[in-house]
């Protein structure tokens, strides 16, 4: 759509409807005749003349609807007035355009539609004709379309009428106020006449000028038209052409010149007129944008289209360049996280500052482009074996690695990298461009800070996680997540005294999918946000209503902690739920607490005075520091399962889970032991004074209703 609304506001289409002096204008009867007709030959119940500027779109005539301007962004007809032809749609819901539209999936519910674009006398399209329908109707015919397209004619004729007829008013008075600079000659050439916009142009007053060649202000020639008068037949003589003249201070001005070479026998009189405009600021604009329409406007590197013609060129047969080619895809990881909180600007510093030091990297011979976002591709050309490409890989990723000073912060970040070769992974553009795209976020699912050459198997499985990322996102709307919930048992009694929540996602396909598959997805595109808070307050609920006595464990991600705010999450749960805060605990993992966020601490300590028990989950494994234990108000920890597994058979985690229940006792921390899965496991961390443990050999996740009942039988039987 964005691609759209650029061509809408291009400044001679705009200036053609300006022309025209009907934008924003009130209804008039010739316009609303042909409304009702176009209506009532259509069997239509609403038809419109709409006129399409750069923002929005003004309703001139209209049967059936009553609005007079909408937003560009969701008209129908910003499309139509962009091609030749009419554009008919016979069911708006299901053209990708449109399907997502508010006027489509809201009130009114619009679904048929088919516009005949109205175009100016010089060609640009201004503005339609156009019928819509809330239900879905056939195509146009044939003969309808033409139909169509001569009532869009008619109406076209009208606005030709209007404009000539405007142009007749302007040109009496186009001396006194027009903008434009009107310079007049006589038949020798001389300076006849001169308006303020003239001076204003060239920097001269008209006493400066009057009565002097005209070269005073063409210096460097205007021969395009005869000066003299002397035509060979009555009447003008128009040519329309963009010079440089120069401006009485000694600069360069760029000029649109429209010289009109005339004569009047009745008169004898002859002579030049020029109506001249300062194109100066547009060519300069125009330049820039004709440098945009192949490099990116933030870093100056080349942009994804430029990319794809200078790799079409060197693939193309019988071209030498396609020899030992690569391409290299490039994302910054985590680089939402950087625009969310240090704002745009900081993430935009940042992004110009990686594409300098990827500048830097490539070879001379390298193409070098931002595709989007914060996604880079380098094309390397020349023999490229997979040493030197990992090589080269190993070099982008130590330059991105190093910290960035940007408007006042330290920011670090990584990249995930994906490799593609020609010809062994592709043959063409878009190939080799999709392979690396699937080897790039094959390193993104595997903990990123890395790359991956292509490999055959990764367009079916990375397809399967796409598919995945594409399902999740809907998959909160179509009510397919589940909470389950595993008992824990106090070890002394063997009663159950809390379950832990355990999000489960019933895919409609591939039925319950791993939440080691589903989780990440989540937390990488920030859906876990929306989704943590559904579960959340699900859990609450539940345990309120169907589990009295027990005490609920739930594990928040490090991605909500940066997202959303806990302890207002937290305090609405527990009030729509009624579930007291002494029985909910919340469990945060050691990737959270190695961020060192202040905040973070703020949070666990409001939750902590709130009376909700804090956990850390996993204790033991990745960077467990005795610091955390020191600075953050726990009151459980939760031993990784791993330890309890291999105790048997590893004398080491033996030993780790022997000085962690010490260590726990020590800071009178409630230790949970997890993964019990054997009666030896069991006896294991009994004896080592554990308090809490679950897996299982005690019970297995449930829904509330199996778990309520499983709970009461525990206790019955204890």
């Amino acid at each position: 759509m964005q691609a759209v609304l650029d061509q809408l506001r291009n400044s001679d289409r705009l200036w053609d409807l300006e022309n025209y002096n009907v934008f924003g204008t009130t209804a008039e009867e010739d316009y609303d005749h042909i409304v009702r007709l176009t209506a009532e030959l259509f069997d239509a119940p609403i038809a419109l003349i709409n006129f399409v500027g750069g923002e929005e779109v003004w309703v001139k005539a209209r049967v059936g609807l009553d609005v007079q301007s909408v937003p560009c962004d969701v008209a129908f007809c910003s499309y139509t007035v962009l091609d030749d032809k009419p554009l008919v749609v016979p069911d708006l819901s299901r053209d990708a355009r449109f399907a997502l539209n508010p006027l489509v999936t809201g009130e009114p519910n619009f679904r048929f539609y088919a516009g005949a674009p109205l175009r100016s006398a010089s060609g640009h399209g201004i503005g339609t004709l156009c019928i819509i329908d809330s239900r879905a109707r056939e195509a146009l015919d044939e003969r309808q379309s033409r139909r169509l397209e001569d009532l869009a004619q008619l109406v076209a004729d009208k606005l030709e009428q209007r404009r000539l007829s405007r142009l007749e008013v302007i040109a009496s008075k186009l001396m006194q106020a027009t903008a434009d600079a009107v310079v007049i000659t006589d038949k020798d050439g001389h300076i006849a006449a001169w308006n303020q916009a003239a001076e204003t142009v060239f920097g001269y007053s008209a006493e400066e000028v009057l009565g002097k060649p005209l070269a005073t202000i063409f210096p460097m020639g205007f021969d395009e038209v005869d000066q003299s008068g002397n035509a060979d037949e009555p009447g003008l003589k128009h040519r329309r052409t963009e010079i440089t003249a120069l401006h009485k201070r000694h600069h360069e001005i760029t000029l649109e010149v429209s010289a009109i070479a005339w004569h009047d026998e009745r008169l004898n009189l002859s002579g030049l007129g020029l109506i001249i405009r300062d194109v100066t600021e547009k060519r300069i604009a125009d330049r820039q944008i004709a440098f945009l329409a192949h490099h990116d406007e933030l870093t100056g590197l080349a942009n994804r289209n430029s990319l794809h013609q200078r790799m079409e060129e060197l693939l193309r047969p019988g071209s030498d360049g396609a020899h030992g080619l690569a391409v290299i895809c490039i994302d910054l990881d985590r680089f939402k996280l950087v625009n969310e909180t240090l704002g745009h600007k900081v993430g935009d510093a940042l992004l110009r500052q990686a594409a300098e030091r990827l500048r830097s990297i490539a070879g001379q011979d390298d193409i070098l482009a931002r595709l989007a976002g914060d996604e880079f591709a380098i094309v390397r050309r020349g023999a490229q074996d997979e040493e030197t490409l990992s090589l080269f890989a190993e070099t982008i990723l130590a330059a991105i690695a190093e910290t960035f000073e940007v408007g006042g912060h330290l920011v670090s970040t990584s990249a995930s990298l994906g490799i593609a070769r020609y010809p062994r992974d592709g043959e063409d553009c878009d190939t080799l461009l999709n392979h690396a795209d699937l080897a790039t976020y094959r390193t993104k699912i595997e903990g990123r800070n890395g790359y991956h050459f292509f490999a055959p198997d990764m367009d079916g499985q990375t397809l399967v996680k796409r598919g995945l990322e594409r399902d999740l996102r809907s998959a909160l709307k179509r009510d397919e997540f589940e909470i389950h919930y595993q008992l824990q048992f106090d070890i002394a009694s063997g009663h159950p005294v809390g379950a832990e929540a355990l999000l489960r996602w019933k895919h409609p396909v591939h039925g319950y999918v791993s939440p080691a598959d589903f989780i990440p997805i989540a937390e990488t595109t920030g859906l876990m946000v929306s989704i943590g808070r559904w579960a959340f307050h699900k859990a609450c609920h539940d345990f309120a209503a169907g589990a009295p006595g027990l005490k609920l464990a739930v594990n928040l991600s490090p991605v909500q902690f940066r997202r959303d705010d806990i302890v207002a999450l937290v305090r609405e749960a527990l009030a729509a739920s009624g579930l007291p805060s002494n029985r909910l605990e919340i469990e945060v993992t050691e990737s959270l607490l190695l961020e060192k966020d202040a905040g973070t601490l703020d949070a666990l300590n409001a939750l902590k005075a709130m009376g909700v028990s804090i956990a850390l989950d996993d204790f033991g494994t990745g960077y467990s520091s005795l610091s955390y234990l020191h600075n953050f108000p726990f009151d459980t920890l939760k031993i990784d399962r791993s330890f309890v597994k291999e105790a048997e058979t590893n004398s080491d985690c033996a030993a780790i889970l022997q000085a962690i229940a010490a260590l726990a006792a020590a800071l009178n921390l409630t230790t949970v032991a997890e993964g019990i899965e054997t009666e030896q496991q069991l006896a294991r961390v009994k004896a080592l004074g554990y308090h809490v443990c679950q897996g299982f050999l005690l019970a297995r996740p449930q829904p509330i209703a199996a778990l309520a009942e499983l709970s009461q039988a525990s206790r019955t039987a204890g």
